[in-house]
């Protein structure tokens, strides 16, 4: 006869991929001067992402196929936070990848500052990436070490 209780997957976690690597872009997209956008924007994205991972979870997959994915993930944000963000509702048709775009100031004035940086943006997001590659790959192990450890100690203890 078959278990009853269902079996509980080894990887019943990978959603928390989304939300990670939302909140990682967030806070990326906000320290480059970027837009943020509303709050149900943000729980869609992050679902959206929650599910794609859990899809994506069920294969085994190399590292580098993961960090793609990371990568991947963060730029669909960073056009997400861009065209969803403002109140201006121009959203990507004047992204321009390089700041705001601007008019030309009268001859003899200074131009405003851009936005934000294209550099400082893709770096960003690029650390992003990679934080939430490291946090998906390691945490498990990081867990695990901790229940071990924690474990030992109360057993050390006990004795």
């Amino acid at each position: 006869m078959d278990d009853p209780k269902p079996k509980v997957r080894a990887g019943s976690g990978v959603w928390l991929a989304g939300p990670i690597s939302t909140g990682l872009g967030l806070a990326a997209h906000l320290a480059a001067g970027g837009p943020a956008p509303g709050l149900l924007i943000l729980l869609a994205l992050a679902a959206l992402l929650g599910m794609a991972a859990a899809i994506l979870g069920r294969f085994p997959m190399p590292a580098w196929v993961l960090l793609l994915f990371c990568g991947v993930a963060q730029q669909l944000l960073h056009l997400g936070f861009t065209g969803f963000s403002g109140g201006s509702g121009s959203g990507l048709s004047v992204h321009g990848h390089g700041g705001i775009i601007q008019d030309v100031p009268p001859a003899g004035e200074v131009a405003a500052p851009a936005g934000h940086s294209l550099h400082l943006m893709l770096h960003l997001h690029m650390a992003a990436a990679l934080a939430a590659y490291a946090a998906i790959s390691y945490w498990p192990r990081l867990a695990a070490w901790s229940r071990r450890s924690s474990t030992d100690r109360q057993s050390s203890r006990a004795a």
